[in-house]
């Protein structure tokens, strides 16, 4: 199984001479299986995933604010690919996925109607995709705390086990569940948008920690966190600073351009 991170940024992209060692493209990370190419969200670090032909693609969505699927259009992959390229969310039902990508690209808000277009772009419900997929890969979900609603994932496969928990306002009510579900991971990504002295105004918002994510780290038993979905005006010198205190090189901070092996040890 191949991780690989696009898109690292939160909110909103950050194209900055101050945001080029960390990344300035929001939400995407891609897991390569034997036969599956996974996204998880479609943020603009979407436009530099090349889409596989040998394998199916499936493009999967935790929520629907606009840093998580504003890239979708722009990976010009996306109009030449020949096979079919599926869409899903455990958020909500095919309908509703269909008519939300579908509104936000068309009409007054995009030039072009890419559902109508793109005829390849095939929406499933995603209980549907999780039962296509097994016995190869094994994919776990998670209501998550934030705002409209997000979920969290967990592919697992013969080769070890990767967890995705973005836009999360982690509370402790939760550690029971999140560390049922994230135990033993190879690695697992976590919403640090704040530190904690950010965190008590920005309650309500639907993100966490950074300091949060060290202690779920230990609690969970984890084997690699990479703490993501940084603030739009934190800096690459500023993740640097914090970065050097984390003292554990098996905690970091992602960045574009990430590429990680999980496999049998």
């Amino acid at each position: 199984m191949i991780v690989e991170f696009h898109g690292v940024r939160g909110s909103i992209p950050m194209p900055s001479s101050s945001t080029i060692k960390y990344g300035g493209h929001t939400s995407c990370y891609e897991v390569v299986t034997d036969k599956y190419q996974f996204i998880f969200d479609a943020g603009t670090g979407f436009q530099s995933v090349k889409l596989m032909e040998d394998r199916t693609v499936v493009i999967i969505f935790t929520h629907f604010h606009h840093d998580h699927i504003q890239g979708l259009p722009f990976n010009f992959n996306l109009f030449t690919h020949k096979g079919e390229i599926i869409l899903c969310s455990s958020l909500v039902n095919k309908g509703v996925l269909k008519n939300m990508i579908q509104t936000y690209f068309s009409g007054g808000y995009f030039p072009v109607d890419i559902v109508t277009m793109l005829t390849h772009l095939k929406f499933y419900n995603f209980s549907t995709v999780r039962n296509m997929m097994q016995p190869d890969v094994d994919i776990q979900t998670i209501e998550l705390s934030h705002p409209g609603g997000s979920m969290g994932y967990k592919i697992q496969t013969d080769d070890g086990v990767f967890v995705y928990l973005q836009d999360n306002e982690y509370v402790p009510e939760q550690l029971e569940s999140l560390c049922e579900f994230s135990n033993g991971a190879d690695l697992l990504v976590w919403d640090g948008m704040f530190t904690e002295a950010e965190l008590g105004a920005k309650k309500g918002w639907g993100h966490s920690s950074i300091e949060q994510g060290l202690k779920f780290y230990e609690d969970a038993g984890l084997l690699k966190m990479a703490i993501c979905h940084h603030a739009p005006q934190r800096s690459d010198d500023q993740l640097d600073e914090i970065g050097a205190e984390l003292n554990n090189p098996n905690i970091f901070f992602g960045y574009e351009g990430f590429k990680h092996t999980i496999q049998k040890s």
